[in-house]
């Protein structure tokens, strides 16, 4: 109907991205950038990073053209900082208690299978046991 819902090929490699993980065509931006702030700095990263550090990197997710829910957001945030070498050793258990969180969010369906993976294969990576 009027070639409004068409799908169309991506362009490059992030459009490809984009469309894998949120469909073709993708949402528009519903990410509450002020609300992902909190999340990431309370609940995933449990206040060891700043809000200024939280909030500088939340800017610039928010305003690529990743159509980011909340959660989605909150959850790049906080990968940002866990993968951050300096921060790893005071992250250990911040990010145990995340990974479980990322997989409740998964479970209510708030947040992109494909980042909930990506975010749990990382941080499996980096932090663990006997690194």
């Amino acid at each position: 109907m009027f070639g409004l819902f068409k799908k169309r090929k991506p362009t490059n490699a992030l459009e490809a991205f984009i469309f894998a993980v949120y469909g073709n065509p993708p949402p528009p931006k519903r990410a509450n950038v002020e609300q992902a702030i909190t999340i990431a700095s309370d609940e995933l990263l449990m206040g060891v990073v700043g809000e200024g550090e939280v909030r500088a990197k939340a800017v610039a997710l928010s305003s690529g053209p990743i159509p980011y829910s909340t959660h989605d957001l909150a959850l790049s945030i906080a990968l940002n900082f866990f993968k951050q070498p300096e921060y790893v050793p005071h992250l250990g258990t911040a990010q145990m208690l995340a990974r479980f969180q990322a997989l409740q969010w998964f479970q209510e369906g708030l947040v992109a299978p494909v980042l909930v993976n990506s975010f749990e294969h990382v941080l499996y990576e980096l932090y663990q046991p006997g690194r």
